[in-house]
């Protein structure tokens, strides 16, 4: 990554670490709690491990990190558009100065002069041409693109987004169990012949070493519901990061 990045590169490895602490702060809160795993042969356990955990509260720090990780990654985001900039146009425009985040094509004249002024210090057709291509408007779902979610999530209230998810299936197989049934696949799977026994027994024991623990969600994430908030801004965190990658060619060495 160019010297002209090293803004960037920070914010980014900020962002990565910040996912590490929110990651091992949920599994330490569900760790400690009384029901780390919810209960699945015993209905009255069940109820309990369920109403245990909807009575507690999310701690306000796991939407603090999460605000924390957006931030940065919005941040990083306009530090491209800053770093393209012409200087002159960075002393004067200043505040213009960000990534554009559209979910409609700017059409009429306001809005076109709005996109366009925020990149109006950019000469560099390349970097102009990749700015349009990466709008959301040009998606299939503008919506839920990763721009429009992390611009999104970026002016919201991030606690009023998560909530507690009770029945999140996890498979926990130890090294032995994980490695024998791999095996057991490859050699199925190599034979080429379906064996609808097999797949049935094969399904069980997943099923048999499975386990269901609750974890922290956002209401919603592009579209979604109830997704688990960690593996959600991890995709948004790598999204920026391969949108980074694809600038950082245009920069001279």
């Amino acid at each position: 990554m160019s010297d002209a990045f090293d803004g960037i590169k920070a914010k980014l490895e900020r962002s990565y670490q910040n996912v590490l602490n929110l990651e091992s702060e949920v599994n330490r809160f569900f760790q400690e709690s009384a029901y780390p795993v919810i209960p699945q042969d015993d209905a009255k356990l069940l109820l309990q491990a369920m109403q245990y955990h909807q009575s507690r509260a999310i701690p306000l720090r796991f939407s603090v990190l999460a605000g924390e990780i957006v931030h940065h990654l919005r941040s990083v985001l306009d530090h491209i558009i800053w770093v393209f900039s012409d200087p002159s146009y960075r002393e004067e425009r200043s505040v213009w100065i960000e990534f554009p985040i559209l979910k409609s094509r700017p059409i009429d004249k306001d809005s076109v002069k709005r996109f366009e002024r925020k990149i109006k210090g950019i000469s560099d057709t390349r970097v102009v041409g990749l700015i349009t291509g990466l709008q959301p408007y040009n998606s299939t779902d503008p919506a839920n693109s990763f721009l429009s979610l992390i611009h999104d999530m970026d002016i919201i209230d991030k606690h009023k987004e998560l909530v507690m998810c009770f029945c999140t299936p996890g498979f926990a197989l130890s090294a032995d169990i994980a490695n024998l049934v791999i095996r057991e696949y490859r050699t199925y799977h190599k034979s080429g012949i379906k064996d609808p026994v097999f797949e049935d027994a094969f399904q069980r024991k997943l099923e048999n070493h499975a386990k269901i623990t609750p974890t922290i969600s956002f209401a919603n994430f592009a579209g979604r519901e109830f997704e688990a908030v960690v593996p959600a801004i991890m995709v948004l965190n790598n999204e920026v990061v391969r949108v980074v990658a694809e600038f950082d060619r245009f920069l001279p060495r």
